[in-house]
């Protein structure tokens, strides 16, 4: 398979963007691959997946991560793996908008961005349903809230 970047599905997320290369249709239904933009202030609520592992390879700028009980900052060129079933959370902490290479397996949690894209054209990330209306969607796409960002605890 080659897939090349204007073959790309571009998806708005609010506070940044997801162009997913490979999705169900293009794997097989085996995994996805999507190259992302994450802008400034940009989090997620500490969730898990009960079935699809991820992984996470930064490009460029700062992912936060929060894994194993901590927060980690991931610079370029830094790979995380979350196998399914580990809570964890992201971020963009930073001034500069991060990008990374966001894959799971098997696939179907790429179908959420559609949805997401969606809602951005029809919702304002500021308004206070958004994060309601956005629980409701990824939890069709094994996906399992359980609460808010952790805090940061940085050392001082």
């Amino acid at each position: 398979m080659i897939v090349r970047p204007d073959q790309a599905r571009i998806y708005s997320m609010g506070r940044g963007e997801a162009r997913i290369l490979v999705d169900a249709e293009r794997s097989g239904g085996t995994w996805w691959l999507g190259e992302f933009r994450e802008d400034p202030g940009y989090t997620t609520g500490l969730h898990l997946h009960p079935r699809t592992d991820e992984q996470f390879f930064v490009l460029d700028g700062v992912l936060s991560v929060y894994l194993d009980g901590q927060w980690h900052d991931l610079e370029p060129g830094t790979v995380a793996v979350v196998p399914h079933g580990t809570p964890h959370a992201q971020a963009n902490a930073g001034k500069q908008p991060v990008r990374f290479l966001g894959s799971g397996s098997p696939c179907g949690f790429e179908r959420f961005f559609p949805e997401l894209h969606e809602l951005v054209a029809r919702l304002s990330p500021s308004d206070p349903q958004f994060g309601a209306e956005v629980t409701k969607i990824v939890s069709r796409h094994d996906t399992q809230i359980l609460g808010p960002p952790p805090p940061r605890t940085d050392p001082a």
